[in-house]
């Protein structure tokens, strides 16, 4: 008698916490495509996979709330339908009663959690390729609206946009779709630490746009025609004809949003990144900089020690003579050369050919390659005198700026650079950010298990609440009653939430957020008691 009782009420859990859940989720995923729908420009086949996709990801959230809301409904008509007036009156007591209760929460807590830890990241994820790979489209949309896009640490705007076919001797590699869209009127600004270090203008400019299914990157690549950047503050010029955005060439690599934020991982890869950090990609590529730092910096000491004037440094085609020049390594790694008779000499050579002289006040060699061959760009400070030797022997007025590109600094003779001094100020500030780096990191991989966990837990203390309120309210509005069940799930949403923020906010010990992220459940735990309390004294 007891196991049907059990069933028959664990079924018409069941039946209501689908219908429930089936309902919530669809109207959860409704709401997150609003985003994309206004402003990614997606179309509408694309909208239909975010949805498909966003369903999966918004159950997760939505069963807390559906079983809530099951245990309220059932309970509530049970017992006002008198059927727990009967089971009471066979001798079933109240503890028995809930148990199909408990055993609804357990069997959706646990499936809760393995949603948000496992499944949950990878749909997501899907989410996000489904915006980010189709990333012309998003250019033309953004275009088309007059509104700046922004990708990498640029932002461009433009007049017009439109899609151009790629030639026939232009066609990538197999596996990659590439992409051609032609811009007119393009300004573009870079950005360093959110502010724009140079503004360049451009007559029209192609964006070459190389999408990786493989490995779920979408490489962009722009050419300029007649591009010119110019000072931000003062608007003269900085430098002479620019061919490529980045003006090494390279394209821009833009992987995965979702692969490089723990909000976005599941737990074995928050696991294995909090036990290796180093792994995770913003810390990379500052351990990177690091290494770069270093290797400057012990170029630096090499020639402070060893290099005498005249100064060789070899280009792609030829090489850079440099005389007079009294160099220093400032803040920043760069090279910078004063002269020690009021100005700097330098000799361009292409293929062994004198090809120009120039004097300048000072010269520095700004670092752009640090990945393999240290590479970086001889810019020249004003007042320069050029002179050039297959015309005359005099030297006339030069440009605001002049820079020479493809200079390799890394002196032969240095075959092995070992660790600079850690109390030189930029690898010193370079730690310091990766110890800060790894720290947030931590806290974030620390937040993400409790929360998760804590919201699966959540499942089983609302459903436990449920039952108790809907026998307790039996006779009222099971709306009503809903809604008094509702309250304590808002707030424990809320300071999971508000937890969450303490924890990746707070630069010391992280438990106090850990603490908000389960003081939810303990305030429905502690109400549990209560209501229960008063539910056994009846």
């Amino acid at each position: 008698m007891m196991r049907t009782l059990h069933w028959y009420v664990l079924r018409e859990l069941i039946r209501v916490f689908f219908m429930v859940s089936v309902a919530l989720t669809v109207i959860l995923a409704f709401g997150g495509t609003f985003r994309p729908l206004t402003k990614e420009g997606l179309s509408l086949i694309q909208l239909l996979w975010v949805l498909l996709d966003l369903i999966p990801a918004m159950l997760a959230y939505s069963i807390p709330l559906s079983a809530l809301f099951a245990a309220v409904i059932v309970y509530w008509r049970l017992a006002t339908d008198n059927e727990f007036t009967g089971a009471r009156a066979g001798g079933v007591g109240y503890a028995s009663l809930v148990m199909p209760a408990l055993w609804l929460g357990v069997l959706v807590g646990g499936f809760d959690l393995l949603f948000v830890g496992y499944v949950v990241p990878s749909f997501l994820e899907r989410t996000q390729q489904a915006i980010q790979m189709d990333f012309a489209s998003l250019l033309l949309h953004n275009v088309g609206e007059r509104q700046p896009f922004q990708f990498g640490k640029i932002v461009i705007y433009a007049n017009q946009a439109y899609p151009v076919p790629v030639p026939a001797d232009d066609q990538p590699a197999p596996g990659i779709s590439r992409r051609i869209i032609q811009l007119r009127a393009l300004a573009a600004t870079p950005l360093k630490n959110g502010r724009p270090t140079a503004v360049i203008l451009a007559k029209a400019a192609n964006v070459i746009i190389d999408e990786d299914s493989l490995t779920n990157q979408v490489r962009v690549g722009v050419q300029l025609n007649d591009g010119t950047a110019f000072d931000p503050k003062s608007f003269r010029q900085m430098h002479g004809t620019i061919r490529y955005l980045p003006p090494d060439g390279k394209p821009f690599i833009i992987g995965s949003v979702i692969t490089n934020r723990p909000k976005f991982m599941d737990f074995r890869k928050l696991t294995a990144l909090y036990a290796h950090p180093n792994s995770y990609g913003p810390i990379r590529q500052l351990r990177q900089r690091l290494e770069a730092k270093r290797r400057l910096a012990n170029i630096g000491q090499w020639y402070s020690t060893h290099a005498k004037s005249p100064l060789i440094f070899k280009r792609r085609s030829g090489y850079v003579v440099v005389r007079y020049a009294h160099h220093l390594t400032d803040a920043n790694g760069n090279f910078v050369m004063n002269g020690a008779g009021g100005s700097v000499h330098l000799a361009l050579f292409r293929h062994h050919r004198l090809v120009a002289e120039y004097l300048a006040a000072a010269a520095s060699l700004v670092p752009v390659d640090t990945s393999g061959h240290i590479r970086a760009a001889l810019k020249l400070t004003a007042p320069i005198r050029v002179r050039d030797p297959n015309i005359n022997r005099i030297y006339h007025a030069g440009p605001p700026a002049i820079v020479i590109s493809s200079i390799n600094i890394a002196p032969t003779a240095l075959h092995h650079v070992g660790k600079a001094r850690p109390s030189i100020v930029p690898i010193a500030a370079l730690l310091a950010t990766i110890a800060h780096k790894i720290a947030y990191l931590r806290r974030q991989i620390l937040s993400e298990f409790n929360s998760r966990i804590s919201f699966a837990f959540s499942c089983i203390v609302l459903v436990i609440l449920g039952a108790a309120l809907g026998i307790l309210l039996q006779g009222r509005n099971p709306l009503a009653v809903f809604v008094v069940g509702v309250v304590p799930a808002m707030v424990l949403v809320l300071l999971i939430n508000t937890g969450r923020g303490v924890v990746m906010r707070n630069s010391g010990s992280p438990w106090s957020g850990l603490a908000l992220i389960w003081m939810g459940n303990i305030i429905i735990l502690v109400i549990d008691f209560v209501v229960y309390q008063r539910l056994f004294k009846q």
